[in-house]
């Protein structure tokens, strides 16, 4: 069985590769580059503040970037093997 699943610190990587780089998806944000420094490289996820807006600029969905928050939808493949 195999696993499509990311962490959200994947997803938040995924994100700033699509952005161009943590000072572009800041910009796009509005935040600075130095919290999206901190939520890779220590937090692990990105603020819940900004989740809405980095899934609106980059199409990341926000149950990738904060599963805890965000919950998948139920035709989402990795969200049926949970299920399952």
């Amino acid at each position: 069985m195999s696993s499509k699943t990311i962490t959200p610190k994947q997803a938040l990587a995924k994100a700033v590769k699509k952005a161009g780089g943590q000072t572009e998806l800041a910009n796009l944000i509005g935040t600075k580059q130095q919290n999206v420094w901190q939520w890779l490289n220590r937090d692990g996820k990105a603020s819940a503040r900004y989740v809405s807006k980095i899934s609106e600029k980059t199409n990341i969905p926000s149950y990738e970037l904060r599963p805890d928050i965000f919950p998948a939808p139920a035709n989402d493949p990795s969200n049926q093997q949970q299920l399952a």
